[in-house]
């Protein structure tokens, strides 16, 4: 899906790694649930809401946006298996099901939006391919939130594991290893080792008792051999300080109190404008930052957050 910034009237967050790079550090950013914030003239309140389940149309984004800032400050990668849902907490689980051929895996998401044609979620790259709607742009889902996601670690593999083709599935899928199928276990890398997430089978009790599958294979893995593993919460630190925007951005700060907004000025400096819209609340202003071209986004977004202004983001769709 390609940034419209005719419709937004801002241009997508800044680029932190080049599109072409494979090894996106995991992990990392913000826990977050967040406040009610306004995109286009609509509110929306994010919370944390188990059992939250919604049918509705998926989107995918792609290069234009991989190795860009996320709303919780880790770094898109539309190699993985991740999402941006309008409300649900940053990062979390959610599963999303393709209700045309019943092919489903659950996602990663630590991301805003979508805000365009009310749908529901927007998916990696990745994510469409599996569930086989790269092609078409759009397919009809049914999305479940499944609980928050832990900040540091890599859950490639707990994720990829986690992908059922459906039994009306167009084409035929096989996930593809060097690893023995037994070492494919349901965790995520810590810092300190393994730590298995509760809730997760193994992939051998996703797969088993299904009918054997041919065809195409998807080496859903071996993009990912030869990363480097290393903190996420130090990447995302590296990757906050590299990018530069080329371009006028918006930022959205959320409702905050008019107290509040008094000290955007002091933070954002010289070079950016803020602007607060009046709500139902006379002590509550919806809070906007708007940035000029060559301002250095990350930093600002950085000191954003350092600030007290935690629900920061930059609008992506």
């Amino acid at each position: 899906m390609k940034f419209d910034e005719a419709t937004y009237g801002v241009p997508a967050s800044p680029r932190v790694v080049e599109r072409t790079a494979r090894a996106i550090a995991k992990g990392g950013g913000r826990a977050q649930i967040g406040k009610p914030y306004k995109v286009k003239g609509k509110w929306y309140y994010p919370k944390d809401e188990p059992g939250y389940t919604a049918s509705g149309m998926a989107s995918w984004y792609g290069p234009n946006f991989h190795g860009r800032l996320t709303a919780n400050g880790e770094t898109y990668d539309m190699h993985h298996l991740s999402a941006a849902h309008k409300t649900f907490p940053l990062p979390s689980y959610a599963l999303v099901t393709n209700l045309d051929n019943g092919s489903q895996v659950k996602v990663r998401v630590n991301d805003r939006g979508p805000f365009s044609h009310g749908r529901e979620i927007d998916l990696s790259k990745k994510a469409a391919e599996l569930l086989e709607f790269k092609s078409k742009g759009v397919a009809n889902v049914k999305v479940e939130y499944l609980g928050r996601a832990p900040l540091e670690g890599d859950d490639t593999q707990m994720l990829l594991a986690s992908f059922s083709p459906g039994d009306a599935s167009d084409s035929d899928h096989m996930i593809a290893s060097n690893e023995p199928l037994d070492s494919l276990s349901a965790t995520a890398y810590s810092p300190s080792g393994r730590t298995a997430i509760p809730g997760v089978r193994p992939m051998q009790s996703l797969f088993q008792n299904q009918p054997s599958r041919t065809g195409a294979v998807i080496d859903t893995l071996s993009s990912f051999k030869g990363e480097e593993r290393r903190s996420g919460a130090a990447a995302a630190l590296e990757t906050l300080g590299a990018g530069t925007a080329s371009g006028s951005e918006r930022i959205y700060l959320g409702a905050i109190d008019r107290d509040l907004m008094k000290k955007v000025g002091d933070v954002i400096g010289v070079g950016t404008r803020a602007s607060g819209e009046a709500t139902a609340r006379p002590n509550i202003v919806s809070a906007t930052v708007t940035t000029e071209p060559n301002v250095d986004t990350d930093n600002l977004l950085r000191k954003l957050w350092a600030a007290g202004f935690a629900d920061a983001f930059v609008l992506r769709d």
